[in-house]
């Protein structure tokens, strides 16, 4: 499930050139991730380069992010992610506090993804 609630939240960076940190939106806020079942994992990120996320059943995992080459990728560290795991990373698009977007959940459902203001 930690690897769904990431590939959910891959794409919240900010791109464009005017912008010094395209994570910005991101700092001192949270990322819902709102599944089908209504049950919504918590994720925070920051300037630092970490992120911790709460998952709806209270587990909480944390790890790295950076933008590379246009992507944004997430890398679990604790708990260590299964052998052979990857970095999950998505292309990065502009979201800003206030948006919401859907991507793809567990076996074919829709999950909702925000970034909500405070943390």
């Amino acid at each position: 499930m930690r690897t769904l609630m990431m590939a959910a939240v891959l794409a919240l960076g900010i791109s464009g050139a005017a912008l010094a940190d395209p994570m910005a939106s991101a700092y001192g806020n949270t990322v819902t991730i709102t599944y089908p079942n209504g049950a919504v994992a918590k994720m925070h990120i920051d300037a630092d380069g970490t992120y911790v996320t709460k998952t709806p059943d209270g587990a909480s995992s944390k790890g790295t992010w950076k933008i590379d080459g246009g992507n944004t990728c997430f890398s679990q560290t604790e708990p260590a992610p299964p052998a052979g795991m990857a970095a999950n990373c998505s292309p990065t698009a502009e979201k800003k506090v206030g948006d919401s977007w859907t991507a793809p959940g567990p076996n074919g459902s829709t999950i909702t993804v925000a970034i909500v203001a405070g943390r």
